[in-house]
């Protein structure tokens, strides 16, 4: 593929100060009740607003009616204590992102709530999880919030017993108060399950995407859902379903992806003439990230959902992929027993998934591409004709040095928008090696996050960083404190008028007492802690798992 050279022009972006979204330590949760007017609690929520646990895999969303008031939403692992898994959490601010209200999706188990009790999640699966969170706003102050809820599978002799290995599908909808906009997604409405599974090993419901239409065509309001759907046997599938209703209620699940395989991670764009178009990474053969020309898939509606364009790669790219960094293959490496061959400890960065926007007519992707030295760089096409072609691929911003990863674009009055992480600050880099390690695999905080903008539909970038602090993402925080895990996704949402990004941080988390390897968190067994289980009390008290979700407004 060939890349066009880079263009910049003397002015930049910026990004204001970075406030914390979670709240996990002598805070509160509240209940989706309490956000609506009433007045229910419990243990899991009380829990959650004192212990220093995890979240990651952030979504925002802005209200394009009233700026002031945006969502966002991660993996909460701040149940883990009182219902052994992590939960959907749900966050709200009305002050453009200054201060934020921390809650859960209602369902988790121990709500007794209404909320919670009207759920049809505890009674279709008895999901301990939920997570892999993603939100749109309609545009008469509703916000739609997606993911999937599931059971890990427990051990039962040599294999996993297939009830509990189930992985749901979820929209609920957070509706506006009765008078004015500043209580738009405030109060709670319902939960709409999409797809159902309870069939066991090798057939699990994934990665979450959604759009809402808000142009004003005749398929304004409507919602648009798609998932990646895993089998034990063939290629995997997107699917879709569309809701006429705001929410109330969804169609029937319609596959996209025939002729692909390696499917996984659809986003939506949704342009101003009411055209959807739904993108994904895929290969042309093979499991995921194995055989086959990998690349960006697409395809596109012209009748508000009822039927697609065959899909096909819109444009193809080598993933920077984190297995790259471990000498076996691993995704992710740590302590023992996820230590690796090269001994370098990192998080799975692995799904290069492409992200997609709508700059006027044009359509917008971005991804995650390793170059021929190894270096993780994102890339931009665009295409002026619907998406049936698109121009050859640019980098976004090139330093020269650091690695770049999970990218995500919005495009809102002439101008697009993207956020990424980036180790360009790294001291001990080099592309052989995976972000924040030295040649030993020491860690340290080195990572960014950088905001890029382009006026003139791509053709040059200006870039800035949005952290106030740099990050480590190689925190052992997971695994009983022996392996990191950062998420898949960060995000930048933008609405004429407002852009802000969210990301997952770890400058809150407490390094262990006589760390090995830079990475070993407060209480880990290869500093010196005792506590592995997650489960265990010892295991709240010992600190150093504060990883959480961070937010800053952005101006161009």
């Amino acid at each position: 593929m060939a890349l066009v050279p880079l263009t910049t022009s003397a002015a930049g972006p910026s990004a204001g100060p970075n406030h914390r979204v979670t709240r996990d330590q002598g805070g509160a949760y509240v209940s989706a009740d309490v956000m609506g007017g009433g007045v229910y609690t419990d243990k899991v929520l009380a829990r959650c607003g004192v212990d220093r646990r995890m979240q990651n895999e952030p979504t925002i969303a802005i209200d394009p009616r009233n700026t002031a008031v945006r969502t966002a939403g991660s993996n909460d692992y701040c149940t883990v204590p009182t219902t052994g898994d992590a939960w959907a959490g749900f966050y709200r601010s009305d002050t453009s992102g200054a201060s934020w209200v921390d809650s859960l999706l209602p369902g988790y188990p121990g709500d007794a709530s209404l909320q919670g009790q009207a759920s049809p999640i505890p009674a279709v699966s008895g999901a301990k999880a939920a997570g892999d969170p993603v939100q749109a706003w309609d545009a008469h102050g509703s916000l739609f919030f997606m993911g999937n809820n599931f059971n890990r599978g427990v051990p039962d002799g040599n294999s996993f017993r297939t009830r509990d290995n189930t992985g749901d599908v979820w929209v609920a909808t957070y509706g506006p108060s009765a008078t004015g906009t500043e209580g738009d997604g405030s109060h709670y409405l319902r939960t709409v399950l999409l797809a159902t599974n309870t069939s066991g090993q090798g057939h699990f419901n994934d990665k979450t995407g959604i759009g809402v239409d808000t142009s004003g065509t005749a398929t304004g309001g409507n919602v648009y859902a798609a998932w990646s759907d895993f089998h034990g046997s063939g290629c995997n599938e997107i699917l879709f379903a569309r809701s006429t209703d705001h929410g109330v209620s969804f169609s029937q699940p319609l596959k996209l992806s025939s002729g692909l395989c390696g499917n996984q991670g659809p986003n939506f764009a949704i342009d101003a003439q009411g055209t959807v178009y739904v993108s994904w990474q895929a290969n042309t053969g093979g499991s995921f990230g194995q055989n086959g020309v990998n690349g960006a898939a697409l395809v596109k509606s012209t009748d508000g959902g009822r039927t697609f364009t065959a899909a096909r790669l819109a444009t193809t790219y080598n993933p920077f992929a984190s297995n790259a960094f471990s000498g076996n293959g691993s995704r992710q490496c740590g302590d023992a027993p996820f230590n690796c061959p090269t001994g370098f400890t990192f998080p799975r960065f692995d799904l290069a998934m492409p992200t997609i926007t709508v700059d006027g007519l044009d359509v917008d992707m971005a991804y995650q591409v390793a170059l021929a030295n190894g270096r993780g760089q994102i890339q931009f096409v665009r295409s002026i004709d619907g998406g049936s072609s698109f121009s050859p691929a640019m980098a976004i911003d090139n330093p020269g040095t650091g690695h770049q990863f999970f990218p995500w674009i919005s495009a809102a009055g002439g101008v697009i928008n993207a956020v990424f992480y980036d180790s360009r600050n790294d001291p001990n880099y080099d592309a052989t090696r995976p972000p924040c390690n030295t040649a030993s695999g020491f860690g340290s905080p080195c990572l960014d996050v950088y905001y890029a903008v382009s006026s003139n539909h791509g053709a040059s970038w200006t870039s800035s960083k949005v952290t106030s602090v740099p990050t480590n993402p190689n925190y052992e925080q997971f695994g009983g404190r022996r392996v990191p895990f950062f998420g898949d996704y960060i995000m930048v949402s933008a609405v004429p008028g407002a852009t802000a990004a969210v990301w997952t941080d770890s400058r809150d988390v407490a390094l262990g007492v006589g760390s090995t390897d830079g990475n070993d968190v407060a209480g880990d067994p290869t500093a010196g802690g005792t506590c592995t289980s997650s489960l265990s009390p010892c295991f709240d008290g010992t600190g150093g798992l504060d990883q959480n979700i961070y937010t800053a407004n952005l101006s161009h």
